[in-house]
């Protein structure tokens, strides 16, 4: 009995994680102008100091959809994508960083 709930807790901290990789692979927009620098799967690029998405989620929304329109200027800077992308393909990046915690 302890050995099927231990297999359940595992899943349930598992599968999350792996619906969102599968959710990132997935979106198109993400592998044209994100993953080149965050990593297929958001794990961050150590040569080019991108951190892990996961890292970015405990931002807000506001502050992950000002970041993604306008980019940064602290190392590494980030280019902003308002114009490439629109408000819904912004949202919609923001959401899948968010479900990454």
């Amino acid at each position: 009995m302890k050995k099927v709930l231990f297999s359940i807790l595992v899943l349930a901290l598992i599968v999350p994680s792996v619906a969102f990789a599968a959710g990132l692979a997935d979106d198109a927009n993400y592998k044209a102008k994100c993953a080149v620098c965050h990593g297929a799967n958001g794990e961050g690029k150590a040569a080019l100091k991108t951190l892990p998405l996961k890292q970015a989620a405990a931002k807000s929304e506001a502050d992950l959809t000002g970041i993604i329109e306008n980019g940064t200027t602290t190392t590494p800077k980030m280019i902003g994508f308002k114009g490439k992308l629109t408000d819904a393909q912004i949202k919609t990046l923001v959401a899948e960083i968010k479900a990454l915690k």
